[in-house]
């Protein structure tokens, strides 16, 4: 089976650096980033494969649109795989220039007018986006008997109610925090606040069982 993963950076796999690299020679350092953030490690104890097409900072309106690419122009409709989805804060917006721009900062020189960030960032409920994205991906996987696998890594998020989401009303942070804050021995995070090894291990331990059970 291959685990095909969507998220933000916090499946991305961001500030996870193998010591042996330097930090200059980042784009060298996929092997490891991805073999350590909680998608490579949930893998080989499912003895899987995985395809991380995660992006730091994604939306989940990105999300959505990056599944659709991977469903429409990569899947291998004789493959067993199944989808893993770390939803995003739902108050990120992505939109598509040449490549994928996360973050909502929009500038004029990237096509678009600063009224255009004022109606994305102040007059929109974000929670459409989000949902939108959610009904997509579970409905696409559902009716082409696809096993996903999801939970929310950041933001507040409305209960979702779809099959084989992880501990929803929760977060891969908060429990990463929770964690942390009842036991001081515990170092779950990197400086820039994204997990460290021990973190990505610590949420994939929790995790397993439920991938073990529901998607296996």
């Amino acid at each position: 089976m291959k685990l095909v993963g969507f998220g933000c950076s916090f499946t991305y796999g961001s500030e996870l650096i193998d010591s042996d690299i330097d930090p200059a020679d980042h784009w060298a350092n996929t092997r490891y980033r991805e073999h350590n953030c909680w998608l490579g490690r949930l893998s080989t104890k499912l003895n899987a494969t995985f395809d991380n097409r995660s992006e730091p900072a994604n939306s989940n309106y990105a999300i959505q649109y990056q599944f659709a690419d991977w469903f429409n122009n990569n899947r291998d409709p004789s493959e067993s795989v199944a989808v893993c989805i770390a939803w995003s804060e739902p108050q990120r917006f992505s939109w598509l220039d040449d490549k994928w721009v996360h973050n909502s900062v929009v500038r004029d020189d990237q096509k678009f007018l600063y009224s255009r960030k004022d109606w994305i960032t102040s007059n929109v409920d974000h929670n459409y986006w989000t949902d939108a994205a959610k009904l997509f991906v579970n409905s696409v996987c559902k009716l082409n008997n696809i096993p996903i696998l999801q939970f929310n890594a950041l933001g507040n998020h409305k209960p979702a109610h779809y099959d084989n989401y992880f501990l929803d009303g929760l977060t891969m942070e908060s429990i990463l925090k929770d964690a942390q804050s009842s036991d001081d021995r515990l170092n779950l995070f990197a400086s820039g606040g994204h997990p460290n090894e021990l973190g990505h291990e610590y949420f994939t331990i929790r995790l397993h069982d439920f991938a073990k059970e529901r998607i296996i």
